[in-house]
């Protein structure tokens, strides 16, 4: 059973969260689909964003019981990146969700 897509952005906002402190940079305020991650309107870097999806690897794990690899051939492979906003990376992870 895949998780829901409310219970993942959770995830993920809980991720730029603690990213976000630990890089010591300014804070978003309300974390939404819309929230960029990575792309022209972010402030994160290539490496704060792999640092972001081991965080959040982690946390999905510990939350559904399952691992996930985020960065794979899967998401690097496509025309649009999962990892330019909140709601593409929360519906990735909702794809990519493992049988198992």
């Amino acid at each position: 059973m895949s998780p829901e897509s409310k219970e993942v952005e959770s995830l993920i906002a809980a991720s730029l969260v603690q990213l976000r402190q630990d890089l010591a940079l300014p804070e978003l305020g309300q974390i939404s689909g819309t929230t960029p991650i990575l792309g022209g309107d972010s402030d994160l870097d290539s490496m704060a964003v792999v640092h972001l999806i081991v965080d959040l690897e982690g946390r999905l794990e510990e939350a559904f019981g399952k691992n996930w690899i985020l960065a794979d051939e899967r998401a690097l492979s496509r025309k649009r990146s999962p990892f330019r906003s909140v709601a593409d990376l929360s519906e990735f992870v909702i794809e990519t969700t493992p049988q198992s």
